[in-house]
C-alpha cells in the first residue's frame, strides 16, 4: 500500500502496467483522511514559504495550502520592518549568489529563495522611506563636500511615526479579515452556516460599524453588529450556555481581534528601531569628520544592525503569520508526503 498524488496517477499507471503489476487505486475514505500525507503545491513565488510552513506545521489534509495565502503578507511585512535599500540589496545578492553557486536543497534552498524575495521587498520599502544604510549617503556627502544631501522619500520613520503606526495596524486588519474570509468559506463548504454568520459576518459588521462611527457617518451599523453578538450565542447555545456565551463571545473576540490588530504595531517599531540604530552609528562615525574613521564605524555598526534585524524581522514576521493569521483558519497536523526516491547529496537525478 502507498499514496500517490491524484495528478500523477497516469504516470503511476503507466509504470505499473509496464512492469506487469496487478494494482488497484482508490480515493481515501473519511476514516483514512487523518493518515493521508500532505504535499504542498508551489510555484517560484510560494515555494520559499515552505520553510515557514514546515517550521510551524504542515496543514491537515482537508485544510488549505497556506503558502499562497501567506506569501504576499510575509514578504511585504518583512520589507516594511527592514526598510533599507542597502540591506535589501545585500539580502538579494546573498540569496542569489548562494543559490546559483551552491544550489542548496531543502530548508537551505527555501531560505535563500525567501531571502531574495524579502530582499526585493526591503529594497522597495527602503526606496520609499529614503534609507540606504540609514543616512549613510547623507553623512558621506557632508564629510567629503560639506554639502547637504538626502535621498527622496515619500515618508520617513522618524518624521511620520504615527502615520506608519496607523498604516501598520490597517495592514493588520486587512490580514485578519483575509483570515476570517478563508474561515468563512471553509465553514460554508462544511455546511456550518450559522457558525460562519455569527463568527465572521457579525464581526465584519462590527468592524464596519466602528469605521462608520469614527468617520461620523452613522452609528446604526455598529448597533446592528452588537445586537448580532448578543443574538449569536442565544441561537447557537443551549441552556445556561446561552447567557455565558454572550460574555464569552464579547471577551474572546474583543480581546482577540483588537489585541491581534495592535500586534501589528511591531511593523512600525522594527522599522523605526532599524532606522534609528543605523543613523546612530552613522552619526558616531561622522563626529571625527574623517571619511576613513566614518567608514569603519558606520560599516561595523550597520553590519551589526543588519545581522540583528535579519533575524529579528523574521521572528516577528513569523509570529504575525502563525498566531494572528493562522489562528483564524489554519488546522495543522499534516505529515509530509515522502515518496520513494533516490536521496543524493552532490547530484540531482531528473527524469
Amino acid at each position: 500500500e502507498g499514496w500517490a498524488p491524484a495528478e500523477q496517477m497516469d504516470g503511476v499507471q503507466a509504470l505499473l502496467e509496464k512492469l506487469g503489476c496487478a494494482w488497484e487505486a482508490s480515493d481515501p475514505t473519511e476514516e483514512e483522511i487523518p493518515e493521508v500525507p500532505v504535499q504542498l503545491k508551489n510555484n517560484w513565488f510560494t515555494k520559499p514559504l515552505n520553510m515557514v510552513t514546515e517550521m510551524y506545521s504542515l496543514p491537515a489534509y482537508n485544510n488549505v495550502d497556506p503558502n499562497p495565502l501567506m506569501a504576499p503578507f510575509f514578504i511585504l511585512f518583512y520589507g516594511i520592518m527592514m526598510a533599507d535599500m542597502g540591506y535589501g540589496l545585500l539580502m538579494f545578492l546573498a540569496g542569489t549568489i548562494v543559490s546559483r553557486k551552491y544550489r542548496p536543497k531543502g530548508t537551505m534552498g527555501h531560505m535563500m529563495g525567501l531571502m531574495q524575495l524579502c530582499g526585493v521587498s526591503t529594497f522597495i520599502m527602503g526606496a520609499i522611506t529614503g534609507g540606504f544604510f540609514g543616512d549613510f549617503l547623507t553623512q558621506v556627502v557632508k564629510i567629503t563636500t560639506g554639502g547637504d544631501f538626502a535621498l527622496p522619500a515619500l515618508f520617513t520613520p522618524l518624521n511620520d511615526t504615527l502615520m506608519i503606526l496607523v498604516g501598520a495596524m490597517a495592514l493588520g486588519l486587512v490580514q485578519i479579515i483575509t483570515g476570517m474570509a478563508i474561515s468563512f468559506i471553509r465553514k460554508l463548504r462544511a455546511g456550518q452556516m450559522l457558525d460562519a454568520f455569527f463568527e465572521e459576518v457579525t464581526w465584519w459588521i462590527v468592524f464596519l460599524g466602528i469605521g462608520l462611527m469614527a468617520a461620523g457617518v452613522t452609528n446604526i451599523v455598529l448597533y446592528a453588529g452588537l445586537a448580532l453578538i448578543v443574538i449569536g450565542p442565544l441561537v447557537t447555545g443551549q441552556g445556561f450556555g446561552k447567557i455565558m456565551g454572550i460574555f464569552g463571545s464579547l471577551y474572546n473576540h474583543v480581546t482577540g481581534y483588537f489585541g491581534d490588530i495592535l500586534s501589528y504595531a511591531r511593523l512600525m517599531a522594527l522599522m523605526l528601531a532599524g532606522s534609528v540604530i543605523a543613523q546612530v552609528f552613522n552619526t558616531l562615525g561622522a563626529i571625527p569628520n574623517n571619511i576613513i574613521i566614518f567608514l569603519i564605524i558606520s560599516l561595523a555598526g550597520n553590519a551589526l544592525n543588519f545581522a540583528l534585524n535579519l533575524l529579528g524581522c523574521y521572528v516577528h514576521d513569523l509570529r504575525l503569520q502563525c498566531l494572528e493569521y493562522f489562528g483564524k483558519f489554519y488546522e495543522d497536523g499534516g505529515r509530509p508526503f515522502r515518496p520513494l526516491a533516490m536521496e543524493t547529496k552532490y547530484v540531482d537525478i531528473t527524469k
